[in-house]
């Protein structure tokens, strides 16, 4: 079932890839192919639900519409998209902490069968912008403890830490942070020119075998082929957006 999923998701890649070949830098700009807004290539950054594939033992996989904003409107990302994060946003109004140079914003929610995968995308004024966003979430990444211990809603300790690579392509880290007692989570900042995903994935305590009924979920630890493999589609697919 698993080599099934995989093989899956690698043709997913290939198809979002393309007939991309050579080798390219890490996080460098992609050639222009044609003139989107900005809102679009935010949007075209995201995984679209259908590239996101089910975790055993759900079945199950429900993503939002990609949400979107623009200029002083865009938040800083926050806790639903980065492990580390200290900014704290609404469900509803203005953000609480605006994003430095963002110009447009895209992201949406979603469940996996057993696994819960949030996407954010921000469009930054220029490469320089958008460097400068990766470098301040890493900052956030090697002092994470603050974005709990600062937290008066968050009980417990915080989770134990490891700053780990994303796939060549792209500029940026990984994130993997477990929970005590037996809970872990993942998330990713990925750079591609003057674009930065984000991306966060967590268990869910509760399964969706089949449309309209919950059970328990057996085992609350991500999938880490899943997880790999998805983020490698989500590099390929942030290097390959238009602009």
């Amino acid at each position: 079932m698993r080599g099934a999923r995989l093989a899956w998701l690698v043709a997913a890649i290939v198809v979002v890839t393309g007939c991309a070949s050579g080798e390219s830098d890490p996080g460098a700009s992609p050639a222009p192919t044609s003139t989107w807004t900005a809102v679009e290539r935010a949007q075209a950054a995201l995984v679209p639900a259908e590239g996101i594939a089910p975790v055993e033992p759900g079945t199950v996989s429900e993503a939002t519409a990609a949400y979107t904003a623009e200029a002083e409107q865009i938040s800083a990302p926050w806790a639903q998209f980065m492990i580390c994060s200290t900014v704290g946003k609404a469900d509803e109004g203005p953000p609480s902490v605006v994003e430095p140079a963002a110009v447009a914003a895209a992201w949406t929610f979603g469940t996996a069968g057993a696994a819960q995968v949030d996407q954010y995308a921000v469009v930054y004024a220029d490469e320089a912008a958008a460097t400068a966003a990766v470098a301040r979430a890493r900052t956030q990444a090697q002092s994470c403890d603050e974005a709990f211990t600062g937290d008066a809603e968050y009980a417990g300790e915080p989770p134990e830490v490891t700053i780990g690579e994303v796939p060549g392509t792209v500029d940026g880290f990984r994130v993997t942070a477990v929970f005590r007692p037996s809970d872990d989570a993942v998330s990713t900042v990925m750079r591609s020119g003057d674009t930065v995903h984000y991306m966060r994935f967590r268990e869910l305590y509760a399964v969706e075998p089949e449309p309209g009924v919950s059970e328990k979920n057996p085992d609350t630890a991500l999938d880490p082929d899943w997880t790999d493999a998805l983020i490698d589609q989500a590099a390929a697919n942030l290097v390959g957006q238009p602009i």
